[in-house]
């Protein structure tokens, strides 16, 4: 465990150093973190205590009451990251905080059952791979709530606390108790792989045509690279005779190495002509 948790303080500063580096205001940046950790840590904390849905191996090191220290400092870059990412995609800014959700969504839906199964943490309802839908959306949640407040200069900083850490209450009990709490039980993963890998396909194929990945500097798309690579060594350790885990997993790949391509394509084209 503590090779992972290594691992996994590596990626953060790796993340942090680049994209310090890169801000044109890295205490804006720095803040936003803070303010990210902070309310990702109040809205998951009070989600563990209030509902009871999961609970995180005691195998993590360091604790803030139930929620390990290095989930309070990964989550806020996975988030960070893809609010960069939805900024480069969309040319409408008021489809960013939709856009990054969904991003996180993606991101969310890869890692929870690759946590699950490599014994991180675990969830007390079923749905595919031991997950349920409600867990993923959780953290898509969050996410659009805290960009949507980023984007509104006008609100205080601390506005995050009350709308995004008290927001994703409200959605996930409205989402619970509206339509998931009704169809709860577990999923076959099989037909899910299908459509996943269906739905990664057309987004690939979508991002070709647009060209999307040309408007993504390569070194955010990069960065992304290490903590999806960590979750593939967990996969390759402890889901090896997972099969279906692993054609699900695998699914998420053909977007990022379509706009990777076009990103990297780009940037040999600008240095060409420099």
């Amino acid at each position: 465990m503590i090779a992972l948790e290594l691992a996994c303080v590596a990626i953060v500063v790796l993340y942090l150093v680049v994209r310090v580096r890169r801000d044109p205001a890295p205490r804006t940046f720095l803040l936003r973190l803070l303010l990210l950790a902070t309310g990702a840590w109040i809205g998951e904390d009070t989600c563990i205590h209030a509902y009871h849905f999961y609970a995180y191996s005691p195998r993590w090191s360091l604790f803030l009451d139930q929620v390990p220290v290095l989930i309070i400092a990964i989550w806020p870059v996975v988030i960070h990251s893809a609010w960069d990412l939805a900024r480069r995609l969309t040319r409408d800014p008021r489809r960013v905080p939709l856009v990054g959700a969904l991003i996180v969504l993606a991101d969310a839906s890869l890692i929870e059952p690759i946590a699950v199964q490599s014994g991180l943490w675990w969830w007390t309802e079923p749905g595919l791979f031991a997950v349920p839908p409600i867990g993923i959306l959780g953290w898509a949640f969050f996410a659009g709530l805290a960009m949507w407040t980023f984007d509104r200069p006008r609100l205080p900083a601390v506005s995050l606390f009350p709308i995004a850490s008290g927001g994703v209450h409200l959605l996930l009990l409205a989402t619970w108790w509206g339509a998931l709490r009704w169809v709860n039980g577990t999923v076959d993963p099989w037909p899910v792989v299908g459509l996943a890998w269906a739905l990664s396909l057309g987004l690939a194929a979508l991002a070709w045509r647009r060209d999307a990945g040309a408007r993504v500097p390569r070194v955010e798309l990069l960065l992304r690279i290490p903590a999806a690579g960590f979750f593939f060594v967990l996969l390759a350790l402890y889901g090896a005779d997972a099969t279906a885990l692993i054609a699900y997993a695998l699914a998420f790949a053909p977007p990022y190495l379509v706009l990777t391509w076009q990103s990297s394509r780009t940037a040999a084209r600008s240095a060409a002509t420099a």
